[in-house]
C-alpha cells in the first residue's frame, strides 16, 4: 500500500513540475523560395532555401523538440524537413487560415515543452500574437528569411519574445541567387 502511494505521489509532482515549466516555441519564416514563376503559388526552395533549412536544424542541436509544425506548402514543409529528420518527428500540419484556434492546440499540446512552428512572413508575427506573446517586429519583408523567434511563455502566461537569426545573412535583394531551384 505504501509503494501505490509512493507512486501516486511521484506521478503528481512530476505533473506539477512540468505544469510549472515554460513552454518555448520557436517561429521562423520558410527559406528562399523559386520566386522565378509568380503564378506558382507553391514553390520549392533555391539551393539558398535548402541550406538554411539545414542551418535552421544545425541551431537545434541542443534544444530538444516536442512537435514541430508546418503549414501545408512545399517551402514551409521542406524548411522544417532537417530539423525533423533530425529530431524523428512527424511534420504536423497547421491551417494558417485558423491561427487562433491552432495556437490554443500547440500551447496545449506543448506545455512545459519546447515547438518550432514554420510559416510565412505574413503570418508568423500574427501566430506569435496568436499564442500570447507581443509582435517584436513591425513586419517580415519578404526578403527576410533568417529570424528566428523565440517566444517563452511562463505557466503563470506571461510571455517573452526574443528575436534572434540563423542561417547566411539575408541579402535583401531578389536576384539570380533567390530565383532558381536546385
Amino acid at each position: 500500500m505504501k509503494n501505490i502511494l509512493f507512486l501516486l505521489l511521484l506521478i503528481c509532482l512530476s505533473a506539477t513540475a512540468q505544469s510549472n515549466l515554460p513552454t518555448t516555441i520557436y517561429l521562423v519564416r520558410h527559406a528562399e523560395k523559386v520566386t522565378d514563376d509568380p503564378t506558382n503559388k507553391d514553390p520549392m526552395l533555391t539551393e539558398n532555401g535548402e541550406n538554411r533549412a539545414i542551418a535552421l536544424a544545425k541551431s537545434f542541436n541542443k534544444i530538444a523538440i516536442n512537435n514541430i509544425y508546418s503549414t501545408n506548402y512545399k517551402r514551409t514543409i521542406a524548411t522544417a524537413t532537417p530539423l525533423a529528420k533530425k529530431h524523428k518527428k512527424e511534420i504536423k500540419i497547421y491551417d494558417l487560415k485558423q491561427l487562433k484556434t491552432e495556437a490554443e492546440t500547440i500551447l496545449k499540446d506543448n506545455k512545459g515543452e519546447n515547438a518550432l512552428i514554420v510559416g510565412h512572413s505574413n503570418t508568423v508575427l500574427e501566430m506569435i500574437e496568436a499564442l500570447g506573446g507581443k509582435r517584436p517586429i513591425p513586419v517580415v519583408s519578404d526578403q527576410e528569411y533568417d529570424y528566428l523567434f523565440q517566444l517563452f511563455i511562463a505557466a503563470d502566461g506571461s510571455s517573452e519574445v526574443k528575436v534572434m537569426h540563423y542561417g547566411a545573412i539575408n541579402s535583401n535583394s531578389e536576384g539570380i541567387q533567390m530565383m532558381r531551384a536546385k
